[in-house]
């Protein structure tokens, strides 16, 4: 056991927890924990996930996450994928910008010649229009106007309006919504189809996520690393009125509840990346 994780074994124990209550506490897998304390980090998902998961077993017994990391960086493992992220996405809105700028600049060029049509456009219309009203004109009969068909054509007209107001206030009523509670990080899923089951997809967007699903209060499904682009969907039983998502990287995870991809917010970069999001079913 080397003193890092001999740093953090006493403090579990100084707090009276055991392996079992911290995995409770932490929602990180047992022998991930006993992997931390032994000084194993090969044996975790990736170099990625050992801050992650050192932060929060620090947060849990309560330690300085930041002066630990700062004591011991030369034994921890550096992994930094959002450099490679930001990178890509500085060279990506480069060539957006530029692409851009090259269009309007060629549009530009085309200004006067543009100006030119749509005004001959508008006289060619103009004449046009003049042109159509002059023979209505002239062969215009006066013909006595049936109030009666009216009145039928108007009633007819209200009804169709509000059925469609009617069918389009149904079909809103009927649309799934997932949205967050005042709890943060507890979401609440309504308007799901009755005795149906459901799909809640899992996707890893532009780095490694390690995700952990669940049903119920603490049922787990599966739990796997989950690399970039690819994504796991589980099927839910209709009865189900609870279940949870735990991500090792909330800022590369993307999920998806019915085909309704959830709004899971913006996170700092400084900020924990090891979030629980939970969900209830109404």
């Amino acid at each position: 056991m080397d003193e890092i994780g001999q740093k953090l074994r006493n403090a579990r124990i100084k707090k009276g927890y055991t392996i079992d209550d911290l995995q409770q506490v932490t929602k990180i897998q047992k022998r991930y924990l006993i992997a931390i304390e032994e000084g194993q980090f090969d044996h975790l998902p990736g170099d990625f996930y050992v801050r992650a998961f050192i932060k929060q077993y620090c947060e849990a017994v309560g330690l300085s996450s930041d002066e630990l990391l700062d004591e011991y960086k030369a034994e921890i493992p550096d992994s930094q994928p959002h450099e490679t992220v930001q990178t890509e996405e500085t060279t990506k809105k480069r060539s957006i910008s530029e692409n851009s700028n090259s269009f309007f600049s060629n549009l530009r060029n085309y200004v006067p010649q543009i100006i030119v049509g749509v005004v001959v456009i508008v006289i060619i219309g103009v004449i046009i229009f003049g042109m159509i009203h002059r023979s209505q004109s002239s062969s215009e009969v006066t013909i006595p106007k049936d109030n009666s068909a009216q009145t039928s054509t108007k009633k007819s007209s209200s009804n169709s309006s509000k059925s469609t107001t009617k069918k389009k206030a149904a079909k809103k009523s009927t649309e799934i919504s997932v949205k967050e509670t005042d709890t943060k990080g507890t979401y609440t899923v309504k308007n799901l189809p009755a005795d149906k089951d459901f799909d809640v997809t899992v996707s890893a967007t532009s780095g490694q996520a390690w995700i952990q699903f669940s049903e119920g209060s603490s049922d787990t499904v599966w739990q796997q690393a989950i690399s970039a682009g690819d994504k796991k969907s589980t099927n839910v039983p209709a009865t189900t009125k609870t279940f949870a998502v735990h991500t090792g990287n909330i800022n590369n995870t993307k999920v998806e509840v019915a085909g309704k991809t959830v709004d899971l917010g913006s996170t700092a970069s400084n900020s924990s990346i090891v979030r629980t999001l939970t969900f209830n079913v109404e």
